[in-house]
This record gives C-alpha cells, sequence and structure tokens, in this order.
C-alpha cells in the first residue's frame, strides 16, 4: 500500500463515490425524457488517468460494465483529450453498447496533470434509422434491423466540445438525425452538466488531498480490491460446470431459438468463462458486442463475491471472456445489435446458474429475462405534438435460500424503474387502466419466485403505431427454479379492441397500429421458486 494512512484511503474512496453519485442525481434532475428522469436508464462513473474504472454510479451494470471498453477505444482514435474537451460516441464495435446509448468522456486536469475522466452513458429514446429504439428489446418484424446502419445514427468517438468551443457541425449532424431533437438536446445537455459539476468535485478532493494522494488512493484501491477478489475467487472450487440457455429467437426470425452457452472455470484466481458453445453471430439484432459481454460477466461475478468487495477495476481483472470471432457474443461489424441487452441477460443468467453450482450456498434460482417493452408514437389530442411512450414493466426476481424472489424487478444488468402512471398519463395520450402484480406467477417453492406485473395501456389519442414486444413467452425458456423449485410464469402481450376479447399478440407480429380506446396488456415473466413446496399451487408457501 503506497498511502500509508488507512483513514485517507477509505475517505476518498466514499469520495470518489460521492462525485459519481452527484453525477446521477444532477443527471436525473435535469434530463428531458422520463426514460432518463424516471426510469433511471443512466450511468456514471470516474476513471483514472490508465482509464480504468474506481467508482461508477451503481444504476445500471449493462451501461458501466462498458465504460472502460469505450474510453479505451475513445483513445485509441482521438489520441489525448486537452481542457475543455469532451468526446461522444455510441459505436458498439468501439467500446459502447448500442447505438442509443450515448456515452460522453471529460479529462480531469489538475494543473497540467491528468487525474482521470469522468463519464456518462445514457439511454435515448431515438438516435434516429429506420424505427425510434427502445433499450435494447425485440423489434418488430416491419422495423426490425438487418444491420447496424438500420440501427441509427452511428457516433464514432468523436469531439463535441475541443477547447471548450462546441463542435456546431457534429451537433447539427446529431439533431438533425433523430426524431425529437429536443428531447436529445436536452439529455445531452444533462449528461454534459454531469461531467462539468464530476470534473469539480474530483479537483475538489485534489485540492483538500493534493493530486498526489488521489492518485496514490486509486492505485490502492484497485490493488486492494483485486487482492480481495483473487482470493475470494482461488478458494472456490477448481472446476468447469456448463450451463446452456435459450432466447426465443433472434429479434428477426423466431423458428430456432439462440442459444447461449457458458463454460465456466475456475483457474487459480481467474474466473474463464468460454462461450463458444453459444450460437453463431445472426441475422437479426440480438447480436452482442464484446464490451457488453464483458459487462454482463463483471456483474455475475460481482454479485457472487460479496459485499466487501469495492466496485472497481480490481475486480475486473479476474475475469476471461473467451467467444470466437463471429459468433453471437462477439460479432463483426455491421451486424446489428440493438436488441443486445436480450442475450446479455440470458448470459448473466447462465453464469449465475454455474456460479450456484459451483457455490450452492450462495444458489439462487433464475430471474425473468422477459422485459415486456411498450414503445408507441401518436400524436396528444390535448397539445397536437407528436409524442413517443417507452415503458417497460418488471418481472419476477428468483428465490433463495431463507427468501422469496424479489416482485416487479428489472433483474440482472439492467435494473431500471417503473414509471409511474402519473407521469404517464400527465406526459403522454395513454391511460393506465391497471398496474398490478400477477398473483401466481412466481414459481412454486418453499420460497416462491417472485411476482411479475401487468400493466394495461389505453390509447387516448386517434391512432399510435410502433411495437410491443418482450422475451421469454415460450414456456421451457421461463425461469428456472432450484432444489425442487417451479418455474416461474412465461411473459405474455395482449391487444384489446373495444368490446371483443383480449387478442395474443404473437412475437412475429409485434408491429402494431392501434386506434382510440384500444388497451395493450403487457405481462412480464415471473422468477423462479427455491425449494420444494409445502403445499401446491404455482407459489408455495411463503
Amino acid at each position: 500500500m503506497r498511502v500509508t494512512d488507512p483513514a485517507t484511503r477509505e475517505l476518498l474512496w466514499h469520495g470518489f463515490q460521492s462525485v459519481v453519485d452527484e453525477m446521477a442525481l444532477i443527471l436525473q434532475r435535469s434530463s428531458f425524457s422520463p426514460m432518463i428522469r424516471e426510469m433511471l436508464d443512466f450511468s456514471c462513473g470516474f476513471l483514472d488517468a490508465d482509464g480504468r474504472l474506481v467508482a461508477d454510479s451503481c444504476l445500471i451494470p449493462a451501461q458501466a460494465g462498458t465504460l472502460e471498453f469505450a474510453l479505451a477505444g475513445v483513445l485509441a482514435r482521438t489520441g489525448p483529450l486537452a481542457e475543455g474537451d469532451v468526446v461522444v460516441t455510441n459505436d458498439p464495435y468501439s467500446g459502447a453498447t448500442h447505438l442509443p446509448d450515448v456515452e460522453l468522456f471529460v479529462p480531469v486536469f489538475v494543473g497540467d496533470d491528468l487525474l482521470g475522466y469522468v463519464a456518462t452513458v445514457a439511454h435515448h429514446v431515438d438516435i434516429g434509422g429506420i424505427a425510434a429504439r427502445n433499450r435494447g428489446t425485440v423489434p418488430g418484424q416491419k422495423t426490425a434491423s438487418r444491420d447496424l446502419y438500420e440501427e441509427g445514427l452511428q457516433l464514432p468517438p468523436v469531439r463535441l466540445y475541443q477547447g471548450g468551443a462546441r463542435n456546431e457541425a457534429l451537433w447539427d449532424v446529431l439533431l438533425r438525425n433523430v426524431r425529437d431533437p429536443d428531447s436529445v438536446a436536452g439529455d445531452v445537455a444533462a449528461q454534459l452538466s454531469a461531467c462539468r459539476r464530476g470534473v469539480e468535485r474530483v479537483r475538489e478532493l485534489a485540492g483538500r488531498h493534493g493530486a498526489s494522494t488521489v492518485q496514490q488512493a486509486i492505485d490502492d484501491l484497485i490493488d486492494d480490491t483485486s487482492a480481495r477478489a483473487g482470493a475470494l475467487i482461488a478458494s472456490w472450487p477448481d472446476r468447469t460446470v456448463t450451463v446452456a440457455g435459450f432466447l426465443d429467437g433472434d429479434g428477426l426470425h423466431y423458428d430456432t431459438p439462440l442459444r447461449v452457452q457458458a463454460d465456466v472455470s475456475v483457474s487459480g484466481d481467474r474466473l474463464i468463462v468460454d462461450l463458444s458453445g453459444s450460437s453463431e453471430q445472426t441475422t437479426g439484432t440480438f447480436n452482442v458486442p464484446w464490451s457488453s459481454t464483458y459487462s454482463g460477466l463483471y456483474y455475475a461475478l460481482r454479485c457472487f463475491l460479496g459485499t466487501g468487495i469495492r466496485q472497481n477495476h480490481g475486480y475486473m481483472r479476474h475475469i476471461q471472456a473467451i467467444a470466437p470471432e463471429g459468433s453471437l457474443f462477439n460479432p463483426r461489424r455491421p451486424a446489428a445489435v440493438v436488441s443486445r441487452h436480450m442475450p446479455v441477460q440470458v448470459l448473466t443468467d447462465t453464469v449465475f446458474r454455474a456460479l450456484g453450482e459451483l457455490l450452492p450456498d450462495q444458489a439462487v434460482a433464475a430471474s425473468h429475462v422477459s422485459f415486456p417493452v411498450l414503445l408507441m408514437r401518436g400524436v396528444d389530442p390535448r397539445t397536437g405534438a407528436e409524442k413517443t411512450l417507452m415503458d417497460t414493466v418488471g418481472g419476477g426476481g428468483g428465490a433463495r435460500f431463507g427468501l422469496p424472489g424479489d416482485d416487479g424487478i428489472d433483474s440482472y444488468t439492467s435494473n431500471c424503474a417503473l414509471i409511474s402512471a402519473e407521469v404517464i398519463e400527465i406526459e403522454y395520450p395513454w391511460r393506465i387502466r391497471a398496474s398490478e402484480l400477477v398473483r401466481g406467477s412466481g414459481g412454486a417453492g418453499r420460497w416462491r419466485g417472485g411476482r411479475a406485473v401487468r400493466r394495461d395501456y389505453e390509447l387516448l389519442a386517434e391512432t399510435a403505431s410502433g411495437r410491443v414486444a418482450c422475451e421469454q413467452r415460450t414456456p421451457a425458456h421461463a425461469a428456472q427454479g432450484i432444489a425442487g423449485g417451479g418455474p416461474g410464469a412465461p411473459a405474455s402481450v395482449a391487444v384489446r379492441r373495444g368490446a371483443e376479447p383480449w387478442r395474443e399478440v404473437g412475437v412475429e407480429e409485434s408491429s402494431i397500429t392501434l386506434v382510440r380506446g384500444d388497451v395493450v396488456r403487457m405481462t412480464a415473466a415471473g422468477g423462479g421458486g427455491y425449494g420444494e413446496a409445502e403445499t401446491t399451487g404455482r407459489e408455495g408457501t411463503m
């Protein structure tokens, strides 16, 4: 340890965490779109001068896990950054996630010395392309992208600001390629505000403790995390566990499920995850950029390391992914990746199951990975403005020994919040007819699986068009229980027109057009149960 004072090291750790937490608060409070300020689909981070993650806002693991990859892509393309520079990117083949997730990086200088970088990544409702995009679920058949070019505006790492001056040409290109420029402009401005506050706060820490002490503390905190994580992994059984999961389709074709296979091995103080047995790169939208593959693995490992491990680069050193180029988890450009979130979630679930076999005392039943999303565009009769609603509903978490599964959560690497009915009705031409937990949707067991959410949306506009989509509609792909626990209920989407009965919407017809009075019902999947139920019924006794 180079910082001899443990108290100073702890103060700085909490200082770094306070920086990213304040950044997150500013981004949430100043953002334009409900997706960011209500759903919390964003992340903030602080990385050191070597591009290592020091702290993140612990909001969306699928985003935060890619920050190191994206920053490496930035520096490889732009070279060193200077005071007043701001780099923007959304290129999934340069370390970002998918095109709707726009990432900003700002260097932090103390005098002439580079101390690190602050970063924000936020999901934008639209980034151009053949259709407004959601946060990574199944696109409709009529609007499914076949490659990255159809998914929207690609932003390779490029300076949005240079020396404090905005690149007006780039700004115009960005706003000319989106359907709602006010929303995009407002949300990017919020990201910039968060980054600027992060720069101020890191400089304050350096002014209080000295830049040299801050840098030494960063090194020590990362090394300490690495040592702790490595020791824990080295204590795990040194063997390989193979687990497979499946997706209903690839976002374009649903005749053959996609296979997600993880061969998880403990080798000394490293966890090696071989994905070579997974499906090849697809012509649909479910391909996963390399950075997103790692983000899912980071999250799974982090959960099994426990609360004594800090959230920084230190534990990330101890995991290695293997996937051949041209495969589902390591695609070649320009494969479509907008729905990469779905296979990442299934990957995370398979690694959870594998680690549960290695560490049975920490085993947990599967959580839902259905993520039903409604994405519809229509004219609000109250204002005449065209509005795009994107909403997602939570499902059931997996049960574990002694505890039932969590109800209505956005599980694993996602963690978004449910937009309140009041916000939807104020901002969009929709009425929420029902928003409830579905009794019986959790898997049976001594401890039941978590319950799914069901939400009914009534259209108040004259007409609206878009997509309704979710995964895990196939019962065979439902969240599995463990130790005798039962599976959760599958997900579903249905539409009711007037007095007609409910009609199930199939995965191959998810692009729909509605008229005033139509109601859409989105139902997520339930979580798996733990242990044999003491009574009959899906949910068990707890």
